[in-house]
């Protein structure tokens, strides 16, 4: 991987990395696309060598989704994720490597991965990053419901730094054979204006 940016206000930087990286999914729901029961965890090991890379760095991320009925037309789901990128500072290491946030699947009411560390006039990636995400959904009819959602997150460099911004609404969903539809309005707190999203099957 080799990458150069050029952010707005700030110094032009060159990177690369060669990375080697292991992912395991656990998984005990029931159903695969649309679950209402069980849980999902997932985590993601990798490293960057000295040598092959333009900094050492390893990379860690955990992921877990919890989905719950509450009545035979209302379901429940709860997502946390956290990761982090190992080194002493982010510079020599890939965008592509470090964490932002924010969009249809992650923090809703923020554009798409808006949420990072200010460098010039431009939002970077940090070497930390957490969402959280709650969501009930009651089915109106077979195929179809409505959601209401409160989502949290933010990226950053130091975990000094991590101020988690606010995001909630409400939403459709309609169920398909690769998974839910879902179309949102949401409201983000910190950025004081409402964002339409939409995504298909499960998000994690």
């Amino acid at each position: 991987m080799l990458e150069r940016q050029s952010p707005t206000g700030a110094p032009t930087d060159t990177t690369y990395a060669t990375y080697l990286d292991y992912g395991h999914t656990w998984r005990s729901t029931d159903d695969l696309l649309s679950p209402r029961d069980g849980l999902v965890a997932q985590i993601e090991l990798g490293a960057a060598p000295s040598g092959l890379s333009s900094r050492l760095f390893g990379r860690a991320i955990g992921r877990l989704a919890w989905f719950q009925p509450l009545a035979r037309d209302t379901d429940f789901t709860a997502r946390l994720q956290a990761g982090a990128v190992i080194a002493p500072a982010s510079s020599g290491i890939p965008q592509a490597m470090l964490f932002r946030t924010g969009g249809d699947t992650t923090v809703r009411g923020y554009a798409f991965e808006s949420l990072g560390v200010q460098q010039g006039q431009a939002t970077v990636g940090g070497r930390y990053v957490v969402v959280a995400n709650a969501e009930a959904i009651h089915w109106v009819g077979e195929g179809w419901g409505i959601a209401a959602f409160v989502d949290a997150g933010n990226a950053v460099d130091t975990t000094k730094d991590m101020e988690l911004k606010l995001g909630y609404g409400i939403g459709a969903r309609v169920k398909s054979p690769i998974g839910p539809f879902r179309l949102d309005l949401a409201y983000g707190r910190d950025v004081r204006e409402f964002r339409i999203h939409f995504s298909v099957g499960l998000a994690f």
